[in-house]
């Protein structure tokens, strides 16, 4: 009998012992950093929010920004699983899915949409007095790509190449990121340079407002767009530069641009994805700070931007979320 009150008693000192352990387990926080892009840029403080959102609103949860030289780098991050969230463009998660995106390895789990952010227009800056008035007076030039495996230097490749600029033989080429292109053209070492960002981006309006420096924005319009769209085809589209979008600005400007998406692999938690998608709606005031466009946030808005290829890779998670809100049928 004392032998069978003492496994009894063991019994339920293992069962406790596992329950609490589960307990413990339910309680560790599920932490994982979101990788943006340069502290310069738009991208790095917009994590930041969101990172607040997150650690805040949603229980258990621990989110980071963490700066990156951008897209193409936040999309190796993710597939090597350093990190969990991470932005890039539209396009991006299409080809990646598709075995079209090289730099990225391919792996058993897809790339996902979160969300649409907004449209990106591609910067290509210049100040008054260089003479350059298009993208081909670039020749010669001493023009800023962007900081390598950045999202700005693969989409000034696209641009370049479409126009028939070689960047290795036809201009001067630096590779610098926003913060240090503006750096470099107000020291006179670069006559140009391209930067894929929201309007507006710090850095950029940084430059606008230098005394004694006119910051001018190249115009691509008419042939050079044409042969632009035709050499990448679904990842351009038209757009503007609205007047006083810069403080130098003083006219609608023609420009390309791309769409800003939060992704994340197709194995980050379906039930987290939902409350987090929840909590980045629900608290947007947090996001207008560091970015405006947060006030025009909408569920409906976030799969709008979306091109159809895109479309087609939204999270679970977060597609259970845009349906309860209709904006998804």
């Amino acid at each position: 009998m004392k032998r069978y009150t003492k496994i009894l008693v063991l019994l339920f000192v293992i069962a406790g012992l596992l329950i609490m352990a589960d307990n413990s387990w339910a309680q560790q926080k599920f932490s994982f950093s979101i990788a943006t892009g340069g502290t310069g840029g738009v991208w790095y403080p917009l994590g930041g929010a969101i990172g607040g959102i997150i650690s805040k609103k949603v229980p258990n949860t621990d989110a980071t920004s963490e700066a990156t030289t951008a897209a193409i780098d936040n999309m190796k991050l993710l597939a090597a699983g350093r990190a969990g969230m991470a932005f890039a463009y539209d396009y991006h998660v299409v080809w990646a899915n598709e075995g079209k995106l090289t730099l990225v390895a391919k792996k058993q789990l897809p790339f996902r949409v979160v969300m649409g952010f907004y449209e990106q227009p591609l910067h290509i800056v210049t100040k008054e007095g260089t003479n350059i008035k298009s993208i081909l007076d670039l020749k010669g030039k001493r023009v800023s790509t962007g900081a390598p495996n950045s999202g700005t230097e693969e989409q000034a490749d696209y641009v370049l190449k479409a126009l028939g600029i070689d960047w290795n033989k036809d201009i001067k080429r630096e590779k610098l990121s926003a913060t240090e292109s503006v750096a470099a053209m107000k020291d006179g070492k670069i006559e140009a340079f391209f930067w894929s960002g929201a309007v507006p981006t710090s850095s950029i309006i940084d430059l606008a407002s230098t005394p004694g420096l006119k910051m001018v924005l190249i115009p691509v319009s008419g042939k050079e767009a044409d042969m632009i769209f035709k050499a990448n085809p679904g990842v351009f589209h038209k757009t503007k530069f609205k007047k006083g979008c810069y403080s130098s600005v003083d006219k609608d400007i023609d420009a390309i641009a791309i769409t800003a998406v939060l992704v994340a692999m197709d194995n980050f938690p379906e039930d987290t994805m939902y409350k987090i998608v929840k909590e980045i709606f629900a608290n947007t005031s947090d996001i207008i700070p560091v970015w405006k466009g947060a006030k025009d946030l909408t569920p409906k808005s976030a799969v709008s931007q979306l091109t159809p290829d895109a479309f087609k890779y939204i999270h679970k998670g977060a597609l259970k979320f845009y349906k309860e809100k209709g904006v998804i049928k």
